[in-house]
């Protein structure tokens, strides 16, 4: 019965073709050793090439140990490929700023991927099963999901593929007792501190005893239903994406707000979750009141604003536009300063640039454009050491030709650098002052006169900022 619902999952969702490389995602738990138990003795009749992947998360010391020797003396008794990886969880959670069970789930798919990679895998299947579609469903439901969230998980989704979705844990339990399979049992899977171990070990049980037996496969059929029918809702509203869509790029998505208060509420709310999914990069946090709320907005008239979850990502009334933008943080560059050798010529791998310096005498052709990145100043104007650096709050620089200081913050946003650009200008100061900002300002103080008797001429290469 367990390899026959298998089959039948198998062929239905086409998840593997004759002759494919298939990675087995194995825990050393039951559920994972049945699927690869069952697929190892499928093997030759779906022309199915496997190979066993394991990952240590780096939670449960020497537990976690004897799992992946357990796993990897499985593999040999079938003779077949072993990959084995240890990541530290914990670690990760602090750097992704994700709990232990997201940082884990993120963890264990970049592995997968990177072995498919690897090996050349067009698939990678792993061993979720009926009882994992129910307590997904059920947490989902407690969030407050809709029709995507409700349809659980996919049996099919790029490359992975789920065989078991349909059996249930007592019957992979029946199938290894059957077949003499030796398992191992994560001690964590009975720590109720975890959302989803609360789920199973005190919700499900009690609906079971309360309200309904057979709960998990009617949770199961019911997410089922809901992935058939949100995937033609998600078709409808793609249409509606492209017929509303002005513009879209990685960073915004522009919608004319008539298609969308034209069509169904349901199609209005899909098309908003999917600019809002092209410029975040996945719906993580996004609740149904949250897009709810940008639709009343839109409905009710009027220009706003509205901050959405990730606090980078925004969605923007301008008249008969719907704007939904991502601003990038910006990134951290480290102080640079670089001592500038005259004559000579320092780098900054920083910035991404060099400067040139090369004296000049008599004095050159001091004419150039005010953009350019190739100046000329009067030497005897420098004051101790040149440097090349990037600005610092506060910096001031009096521009040629003016008899005031500018804040060099002003000098960006009249040449229209962006923020995240700002530390990768190029500055090269003296002692007392700023002397050039590279292709926007050159001080006043250092400008080539009739009484010059020396020229210093400033060359930068390689400037990575936009325009200059």
């Amino acid at each position: 019965m367990f390899t026959q619902k298998l089959l039948e999952t198998v062929r239905k969702h086409c998840m593997f073709s004759p002759g494919e490389t298939v990675i087995v995602a194995v825990s050393g738990g039951a559920d994972s050793v049945a699927l690869l138990h069952a697929l190892w003795t499928l093997k030759e009749s779906l022309a199915l090439s496997l190979h066993v992947a394991h990952l240590n998360h780096g939670i449960r010391g020497r537990q976690a140990d004897r799992d992946a020797e357990f796993v990897a003396s499985f593999a040999d008794e079938f003779g077949l490929p072993l990959i084995v990886e240890k990541v530290d969880v914990p670690a990760l959670k602090k750097a992704w700023r994700l709990s232990t069970e997201e940082a884990a789930r993120k963890a264990r798919y970049e592995f997968f991927d990177r072995t498919a990679e690897a090996v050349g895998a067009g698939r990678v299947a792993t061993a979720h099963t009926l009882d994992d579609q129910a307590e997904t469903v059920l947490l989902n439901l407690i969030r407050g999901a809709g029709p995507d969230g409700l349809s659980g998980i996919p049996p099919v989704r790029g490359k992975y593929v789920r065989p078991l979705l349909h059996i249930s844990r007592l019957e992979v339990l029946e199938y290894c007792a059957a077949h003499d399979l030796k398992y191992r049992t994560d001690s964590t899977n009975l720590r109720i501190e975890y959302r989803r171990n609360r789920v199973r070990l005190e919700l499900i049980p009690l609906l079971e005893s309360h309200y309904n037996p057979r709960v998990k496969s009617v949770l199961a059929s019911s997410a089922e239903i809901l992935r058939e029918e949100s995937g033609l809702l998600s078709a409808l509203a793609s249409e509606l994406f492209d017929e509303a869509a002005i513009q879209t790029g990685p960073l915004e998505v522009v919608l004319d707000i008539g298609h969308l208060l034209r069509a169904h509420a349901a199609l209005g709310r899909r098309c908003a979750r999917m600019a809002i999914e092209r410029v975040k990069g996945d719906l993580r946090d996004l609740s149904f009141e949250q897009v709810e709320r940008i639709l009343r907005r839109l409905d009710a008239g009027g220009d706003f604003t509205l901050t959405l979850p990730s606090g980078v990502v925004y969605a923007r009334r301008e008249g008969a536009k719907l704007r939904v933008y991502r601003i990038e943080p910006e990134p951290e560059v480290p102080a640079v300063e670089v001592e500038l050798p005259v004559p000579g010529r320092a780098a900054s791998t920083e910035l991404g640039v060099v400067i040139t310096t090369e004296l000049l005498s008599p004095p050159a052709d001091y004419r150039r454009p005010l953009g350019s990145l190739d100046v000329v100043i009067d030497r005897d104007a420098v004051k101790g050491k040149l440097v090349l650096r990037n600005w610092r709050p506060g910096d001031r620089i009096r521009p040629l030709g003016m008899s005031e200081e500018k804040k060099l913050q002003d000098v960006f946003t009249d040449a229209k650098v962006p923020r995240r650009q700002r530390g990768f200008v190029p500055v090269v100061a003296d002692r007392e002052k700023i002397i050039w900002v590279a292709g926007m300002a050159l001080s006043d103080a250092a400008k080539v006169t009739e009484s010059t008797r020396q020229t210093l001429r400033l060359v930068c290469e390689g400037c990575r900022v936009v325009g200059l």
